[in-house]
């Protein structure tokens, strides 16, 4: 089958959609990825087609003045999630052409959260299934949690309040008629499309009651070398003393990241901590970092991750999953969206201390979290015993045979064989 693959955001949103692509492609389907184009190298180099989705990460997100303003709001849900879209708006008649001339020949798509409302549309233009991938936490934790009429409800409030732009943008770009008036979730969920969520199940385990066409397949980790080789010089810090913490937020918004830095390194040191810091140079002006602490820009977590006493991270989903795989505590400091559910299940699962929202962090509350972090046997001891469940699972093998049984292998339905050449940029080969 020809599979188109829709994802919108962050890396962490790219990489585990290019290791499902794979495991796709390797059971005989042709697989395509539709994602933005400073992904193309990390989506080529996996043998896989592309094609350009433009605008950047999510929508423009904090590279605009309202993007920064939702995402300083530090909401748990609705605020930071709304500003982004209403944000979205400026980019959505591009995103919609590029995502269509990605599915033009497709047989199923693919979506993820953020993508899947314009899946839904390009699969319902099209006639073909719609197979959703859950990446992040809300939407699983709320359908396990809330009441499901009020979900609904909600859904459908804020589907009548989108419809309308989402049909001018409909009309302009593909010139297509309007949206139904109800929203497209639940009608989803009533035809029992596939929905895979690519988290494990010892960290959500699938409710008792979801249907069949629900799968909890284990993370889809990506095994390539996609990261540079760790430095020597970091190889020599990390080997000569103790275990050191990892402190690390990736690009999260920071208005005052030299004040930040300062924090992280007065609190390992106020902890007995040696430390490696995920920081750019700028966030470093004025800070004595000395020899305890080595500080850089990127860095492979799965080399890394293993070989830390403690990893303080800001709880996005593919950053847990790193985490959790790796076997080692954490503290989480969540800063925006479903990194509070990420954050509040760790401390769940004891293999964390209770997280600290980012607008509380500082050295009084981080000092006492590192030191439990780095010396309960309880943590560490929930770690390990977490981090070899998830090193056995095979979350791919597992989605890839959700969708086999669910449309047939490729063989078995004479689509063509993987292998052809890599989309142009704005259209399907």
């Amino acid at each position: 089958m020809r599979v188109s693959i829709l994802t919108v955001g962050t890396r962490g949103d790219v990489q585990p959609l290019a290791a499902f692509g794979m495991g796709l492609q390797g059971a005989g389907h042709a697989v395509r990825i539709c994602t933005h184009p400073e992904f193309r190298d990390l989506v080529t180099a996996q043998g896989l087609d592309f094609a350009p989705i433009a605008a950047g990460a999510l929508s423009r997100g904090t590279e605009t003045e309202q993007g920064r303003r939702w995402a300083e709001r530090q909401s748990r849900w609705m605020p930071t999630w709304v500003g982004f879209v209403r944000d979205a708006r400026s980019v959505a008649r591009e995103r919609m052409r590029d995502a269509e001339a990605g599915c033009r020949d497709a047989d199923v798509i693919v979506a993820t959260n953020l993508a899947q409302v314009l899946g839904w549309q390009l699969a319902r233009e099209r006639g073909v299934p719609l197979v959703r991938a859950l990446l992040n936490a809300p939407a699983y934790w709320m359908s396990r949690r809330t009441n499901r009429p009020a979900a609904a409800a909600v859904r459908q409030g804020a589907w009548l309040a989108a419809r309308p732009w989402l049909n001018r943008v409909r009309r302009e770009a593909l010139g297509v008629g309007p949206l139904p008036l109800g929203e497209p979730i639940g009608r989803l969920d009533r035809e029992r499309q596939l929905v895979l969520y690519p988290f494990s199940p010892s960290v959500f385990p699938k409710p008792a009651g979801w249907g069949d066409w629900t799968e909890v397949t284990g993370y889809w980790f990506l095994d390539a070398r996609i990261d540079p080789e760790p430095p020597e010089d970091l190889r020599a810090f990390v080997e000569e003393g103790p275990p050191p913490v990892y402190m690390g937020f990736a690009t999260q918004l920071d208005p005052d990241p030299v004040a930040t830095t300062r924090t992280l390194v007065d609190a390992l040191r106020a902890a007995g901590s040696r430390g490696v810091l995920l920081r750019r140079p700028e966030s470093l002006a004025g800070v004595e970092l000395g020899d305890d602490v080595y500080a850089l820009e990127r860095v492979p977590h799965d080399w890394l991750f293993p070989r830390c006493a403690a990893v303080v991270h800001h709880a996005a989903a593919g950053t847990t999953a790193a985490v959790l795989r790796s076997g080692v505590p954490s503290l989480a400091v969540p800063h925006n969206a479903d990194q509070f559910t990420w954050a509040r299940r760790l401390a769940e699962l004891r293999v964390s201390p209770p997280p600290i929202r980012r607008k509380a962090l500082s050295r009084e509350r981080l000092e006492p979290a590192l030191i439990g972090a780095t010396t309960s046997d309880l943590l560490r001891a929930s770690a390990q015993a977490l981090g070899a469940r998830v090193r056995m699972e095979d979350g791919v093998a597992t989605a890839v045979a959700a969708f086999e049984r669910r449309f047939g292998g490729a063989r078995d339905n004479g689509s063509p064989a993987p292998g052809r050449p890599a989309v142009v940029a704005g259209g399907a080969p």
